[in-house]
């Protein structure tokens, strides 16, 4: 490629399109010689411009950048607060009550170190003691004596607590702003960039996990029970902590991996729910009498909305309407139709079985 020279510039002075050319050519070796042309020539107003396009910079963004080590002394407090327990408590006990509490409450600590809010710390101060002790009073899910019996009613008060954490960590990141629609549109992107984040982050780990144990194991050391004891858990733990701190002070919440798959992924799940639909069908299957399927519909229907949320998280009322649009109503369409039928069927089974959780 021949080198742009700053006679180069200066012969297509009066020729933008050129210019451009030029600089899509080589845009390093352009800036070079762009600067040297335009402090040749202060005059022209089209190299002014240049000038000023090429050193620009983005402004410093409204929100500051979180410390590594703040990060990293956040990771350990709650990686502890979560391993340290376990020593005299058993697993099966204490990490599916305290890991999802205290690994999204790492989160919210996170933004409430980047934005101090004194009467929020004290809330999620109180919510945390509070949400501790009921977790340490609520009954044991699993029978020591009946190694197969669960309850259920545990189980789906440990499920739907995350949820309820989730809440209290979307205050955290919106805190004075939560009527501001951009900013709970934001949270929900964040949501769907932190889980792609801390996916990668896991898999990551892993192929560490399996190179550091095998390597091990060529030294007849067996090391697995004490890393994911201990380098496990914490890690685990810290990772949506890890994948916060890219997305936001790394990469200043640029990144759209989560839409992007999801505007990719919208018509093949729309293709997914009318060949379920119609299979449905065919076999008879129905959600009226079957809990496991009236199950599946209502993690399904939880899925298509996530997609459908997120392909339309960057849309702007002024956008053009384009074939993922059209998709979409497609999908809620097909949807609502899943919705209707799964509703009609949890009304089915309270008239049937009553209020009571029932398990048929």
């Amino acid at each position: 490629m021949a080198e742009i020279t700053k006679k180069q510039i200066l012969d297509k002075e009066d020729n933008p399109q050129a210019l451009e050319d030029l600089y899509r050519s080589d845009p390093v070796k352009f800036k070079v010689s762009l600067l040297s042309a335009a402090a040749q020539n202060p005059a022209s107003k089209l190299f002014e411009f240049w000038r000023v396009r090429i050193e620009y910079e983005d402004p410093a963004l409204p929100f500051s950048v979180v410390p590594i080590a703040a990060v990293m002394l956040i990771a350990a407090f709650f990686g502890l607060l979560v391993r340290i327990p376990e020593t005299f408590l058993t697993e099966t006990w204490y990490y599916p009550r305290f890991g999802p509490f205290f690994t999204l409450l790492s989160v919210a600590t996170y933004f409430l170190y980047k934005n101090p809010n004194y009467k929020l710390s004290i809330g999620v101060a109180i919510f945390s003691i509070l949400t501790s002790i009921y977790l340490i009073l609520l009954p044991d899910w699993q029978s020591f004596n009946k190694p197969d019996w669960h309850s259920d009613s545990v189980t789906m008060a440990l499920i739907h607590l995350p949820f309820t954490t989730l809440i209290l960590l979307g205050i955290c990141f919106v805190q004075r702003s939560w009527q501001d629609t951009k900013q709970r549109i934001a949270f929900v992107k964040f949501c769907g960039e932190l889980l792609m984040l801390s996916t990668l982050i896991l898999i990551s780990g892993g192929v560490l996990t399996g190179l550091t144990v095998g390597f091990f194991e060529l030294m007849n050391m067996d090391i697995v029970d004490w890393y994911m004891s201990n380098i496990g858990v914490i890690g685990i733990v810290s990772t949506p902590l890890v994948a916060t701190y890219l997305y936001d002070s790394v990469l200043r919440r640029k990144m759209q991996i989560a839409v992007l798959l999801a505007k990719v992924f919208s018509p093949l799940f729309f293709i997914f729910v009318l060949t379920y639909i119609i299979m449905m069908m065919i076999h008879g299957n129905s959600p009226f009498v079957n809990r496991e399927f009236l199950v599946g519909c209502n993690g399904l229907l939880i899925l298509i909305l996530s997609l459908i949320v997120f392909s339309i998280a960057t849309r702007s009322r002024d956008s053009k309407i384009i074939i993922t649009d059209y998709m979409n109503v497609l999908l809620v369409g097909a949807t609502l139709l899943i919705n209707t039928l799964a509703l009609s069927a949890i009304i089915f089974r309270l008239v049937e079985y009553g209020l009571t959780p029932n398990r048929f």
